[in-house]
């Protein structure tokens, strides 16, 4: 499925363009003979059209040469083809998007940059730019990569905000092309609402939008548990019914005590299967380090295990050595020693109990050291 640039030519959005010179001059070659009347029934400044396509200083507005081609008769896919810039009118030249990929086609690329902006990113109504949020630098390289995949070379900032997470500013243009295309009313964090065409779009278009909702609002631990938590009860109950119609296995949607944050738990086997075959084909969705953590319970799971005293004892030998230096996260320890995380919580508070160790809080979690 493609978008052509004419199919916002009666949008909201006001689109200007710039093209490649030849085809200015031959449209200043067509019009420059009767530019009054031309100008007329444009309802233009004749020296408006001198500055866009003499002088050539100016973009043009998408309307302008919508109303051109038809006076002409030039191919609008020709005039498509010959766009090197697609900008909104009254903003810089450099939030544009240069040499851009028209028409646009709707791929899961297009699908996950949506996602992204719906779960970490916005497209503030004050008219701003689009902002995404990111706090792993492998994780916007690749979001930027598939944005530029979709739509051109696109004007871009990066910078660390306050809390040291990267925040990342598109052209508002992207944003908009966005909600217009997948028909979004918000992307605000507690109005929002999952576009019908989601449900809609093939199965790659679902998995793309479930794997990057997983990458910016999903965690994953090392028993193997996946969970996906946001604000948004009505946006949440349908990425539940999303990864229901794909046949991955949820256990429904619950809310935190005493909170409006929302969560569901998605099952592991079906979702690693998926995502093993879907990072292949689309290479620019990938959950990188949470990716690793998905293998690495697999790895867990592998191990042998007896359910005699001697082996738990050995298990319990190993995970004191391990912290014997240095303090330690279950999830480190689980990484390291290839215990599921329940497991360890249990000889934990059995070797506190001992006084063989104690725990420290940072942040959310504890970090366990030895008394010896």
């Amino acid at each position: 499925m493609k978008v052509s640039i004419w199919d916002f030519v009666n949008s909201d959005i006001k689109i200007c363009v710039d093209l490649k010179k030849e085809l200015k001059d031959e449209i200043a070659t067509k019009i420059l003979k009767d530019v009054s009347n031309v100008a007329k029934k444009l309802k233009i400044n004749p020296a408006r059209l001198y500055e866009y396509f003499v002088w050539q200083k100016s973009v043009i507005p998408l309307k302008i040469i919508y109303s051109i081609a038809e006076l002409t008769g030039l191919s609008l896919n020709k005039l498509e083809k010959d766009i090197i810039l697609i900008k909104q009118q009254h903003v810089p030249r450099k939030n544009s998007v240069k040499n851009p990929k028209l028409p646009l086609e709707i791929n899961p690329y297009f699908t996950s940059i949506v996602a992204n902006l719906f779960f970490d990113g916005s497209v503030p109504k004050d008219g701003k730019g689009t902002y995404y949020s990111q706090k792993d630098k492998n994780l916007m390289d690749d979001f930027l990569k598939r944005v530029d995949f979709v739509f051109g070379e696109v004007a871009h900032s990066v910078r660390k905000d306050h809390r040291g997470v990267l925040e990342c500013r598109l052209p508002r243009l992207i944003g908009e092309i966005c909600r217009h295309v997948y028909k979004i009313d918000s992307f605000g964090t507690f109005d929002a609402k999952m576009p019908k065409m989601i449900f809609d779009l093939d199965e790659d278009h679902k998995k793309a939008f479930i794997i990057s909702g997983i990458i910016d609002e999903g965690s994953i631990s090392y028993d193997g548990s996946i969970i996906f938590g946001i604000s948004n009860e009505t946006m949440i109950k349908d990425f539940d019914n999303l990864c229901t119609n794909i046949g991955l296995e949820t256990k429904g949607v619950k809310r935190k005590k005493n909170s409006d944050a929302y969560y569901m738990y998605i099952s592991f086997n079906r979702f690693k299967e998926i995502l093993d075959d879907f990072e292949k084909r689309y290479p620019l969705i990938s959950l990188r380090h949470k990716k690793k953590v998905l293998d690495k319970v697999l790895e867990i799971k592998k191990q042998e295990f007896f359910y005699t005293k001697s082996f738990s004892d050995g298990r319990k030998n190993r995970l004191l050595k391990e912290i014997s230096n240095d303090k330690k996260t279950i999830n480190k320890l689980s990484e390291s020693l290839l215990i599921p995380p329940r497991t360890l919580r249990r000889y934990m508070y059995k070797l506190m109990s001992e006084g063989k160790i104690s725990r420290t809080k940072a942040g959310t979690g504890y970090f366990y050291y030895s008394n010896s």
